[in-house]
């Protein structure tokens, strides 16, 4: 896995240093590295966000659920 890891890195440098060859400009590269990296942050935030609610939920319904056998028997 580690070693997969590392070969992905690896292409992804080579990727880099390809495009800024046949990129006429390297400010569209720049941008579009920069575009790229804020997309993924934005969705990696939202799925923390989404999976922290669904786990709140998760404990406060067994929370609730205890209590109510508590009190009740």
């Amino acid at each position: 896995m580690n070693t997969l890891r590392g070969l992905g890195a690896v292409a992804v440098l080579a990727g880099i240093a390809y495009a800024m060859t046949r990129i006429a400009t390297v400010d569209q590269l720049t941008l579009g590295i920069t575009v790229g990296i804020v997309a993924v942050s934005v969705v990696t935030y939202m799925a923390s966000v989404r999976r922290r609610r669904m786990d709140r939920r998760t404990a406060n319904g067994r929370t609730r659920s205890r209590s109510r056998r508590a009190t009740s028997g």
